[in-house]
């Protein structure tokens, strides 16, 4: 069959209808891909829809239904040479990254005036400084009937800004190596409230990942004077015997002491250039997130440097979760920018450990270390999570990586979706998991054995795939669609460094 090319022009009411066609389109069967395809972030705005598709095969009708909804007519199909005309409607979700329509919520966002395009942020609900919302079954879109968590004592999960499912209570307690997560989030906000601050010299303006080590810690306890930021919160820094790609070597810096503790002297540095905030670690975290997210419950001590020393509830690390997986947005402003965000959420250094990123754990297919890779089950099993996506980059080499691929043991690098699993994991089961396709996160503490963020993903699974748009109940499709970046049904503003 010839090579086709069509552009079809679709016109809908509504948002969520457009968004089931765009994944229908994108999952068609016949190797049909997806060049472009928006829908306006305005749920009750008439929209046309252009649809760029390359494929062989014939239609997208060949060889099998899509099953698209009814009340999505067709226009117009007409062969075309060119690129597709912008669509009619709002701005955001104008890229391939848009998802399903999100419910609202208690704390709603606004245009990000920083990012390019003016990205809206409107759909990433989130409590705010209160309580969180309780969620029922259809705005939470899943069954908690159909979770198979006989196994976990201590969980709770969280969408669309709600509290969607609690189990076994909301109390306190240490969340060990977590901290390690909200460590490299506190720095973020530093860095974030300094980016106006001009960089004159060694250690001024905001914290940047690339900078000298030094630039930012004076005294820093590894040896290699030549390591970056970069090389310091992705855990190669001290193990390497060359900042050479091919001779990086990860060590979990497990109590701190190696390397990532010197990221306290960096933020309070940073922070110190700008006047009113507060200048100690401890008060500057309370200020800038503890306060700012109504982290009631959540206390820190720099005994353990950021390697351990916060105490959390359920409650709380949802709502660090939250920030994380909305690229630093939360409570209708940025607390963090998208890049470090984003950092954080994808490897570092592949040729060292594809499981880390900087101070946070991933989701992965292969070439792994530490717990994100070395023991035989679970999301942190040697291949990673089939039924999640794994953490990639969009090209490569990135950054101070000299990686030409993900590295990946299995499957391909490809990716239509950046919206790979990523965590925070402390010792003896304290979890903090970002499904940033699902506007999903999952807390749970003192899960221990009980393979991690894939055992957690997979006790819930069955009730969000039962009331899922696209696959209700179809498990095995859900997986191979979500699983290979192929399906983001929540994602309303694309993730890019």
């Amino acid at each position: 069959m010839p090579k086709r090319e069509v552009l079809c022009l679709v016109q809908t009411a509504d948002y969520s209808i457009c968004m089931q066609l765009k994944h229908a389109v994108a999952l068609a069967s016949l190797g049909i891909l997806v060049g472009l395809i928006a829908c306006s972030a305005e749920d009750n705005a008439s929209m046309q829809v252009p649809v760029f598709v390359a494929g062989s095969g014939g239609t997208t009708g060949s060889g099998g239904s899509v099953g698209l909804p009814a009340p999505a007519p067709m226009i117009a199909a007409m062969p075309t040479a060119g690129s597709v005309a912008p669509p009619q409607g709002g701005a955001s979700g104008m890229t391939g990254g848009g998802g399903a329509m999100m419910p609202t919520g208690a704390g709603g966002g606004t245009v990000d005036p920083g990012m390019p395009g003016a990205e809206d942020y409107s759909r990433y609900q989130d409590p705010g400084t209160g309580a969180w919302p309780l969620g029922t079954p259809d705005e939470c879109k899943m069954d908690a009937s159909l979770f198979t968590d006989s196994g976990i004592a201590n969980y709770a999960v969280f969408r669309y800004g709600k509290l969607c499912h609690i189990k076994g209570g909301d109390a306190v307690g240490m969340m060990y190596s977590a901290t390690k997560t909200l460590g490299g989030t506190t720095a973020g906000r530093a860095a974030y409230l300094a980016r106006d601050v001009p960089k004159t010299g060694p250690g001024t303006g905001p914290i940047m990942h690339e900078d000298l080590g030094t630039d930012w810690i004076a005294a820093p306890a590894y040896p290699r004077r030549d390591a970056r930021i970069a090389h310091v919160m992705g855990m190669v820094a001290a193990a390497s015997p060359s900042l050479d790609d091919s001779a990086l070597v990860w060590r979990y810096d497990t109590v701190g002491s190696e390397a990532i503790n010197g990221m306290i002297k960096a933020t309070e540095k940073c922070a110190a250039q700008v006047p009113g905030l507060a200048t100690g670690f401890v008060a500057f975290m309370q200020k800038e997130l503890f306060d700012k997210m109504g982290m009631t419950n959540s206390s820190y001590t720099t005994a353990l440097g950021i390697a351990s020393g916060w105490s959390a509830n359920l409650s709380d690390m949802g709502k660090l979760g939250t920030l994380l997986l909305h690229d630093g947005w939360y409570g209708g402003e940025r607390l963090l920018s998208r890049e470090w965000v984003y950092r954080m959420s994808h490897p570092a250094f592949e040729s060292a450990n594809t499981s880390y990123g900087q101070l946070a754990w991933l989701n992965h297919r292969g070439n792994a270390a530490g717990i994100g890779g070395n023991i035989s089950t679970g999301s942190n099993a040697p291949e990673g999570d089939p039924c999640a996506p794994p953490a990639f980059w969009p090209s490569y080499p990135h950054g101070l990586s000299k990686a030409t691929d993900c590295m990946a043991t299995v499957g391909t690098c490809d990716q239509q979706f950046d919206v790979g699993v990523f965590s925070a994991q402390g010792l003896n089961g304290q979890f903090v998991v970002m499904h940033p396709g699902l506007d999903l996160v999952i807390t749970a503490r003192n899960f221990s054995g009980g393979d991690g963020p894939m055992g957690l993903w997979k006790a819930i699974r069955p009730g969000v795939i039962a009331k899922d748009p696209m696959f209700a109940g179809d498990e095995t499709a859900f997986c191979n669609a979500y699983g290979s970046g192929g399906y983001a049904p929540d994602l309303p503003v694309p993730r890019h460094p």
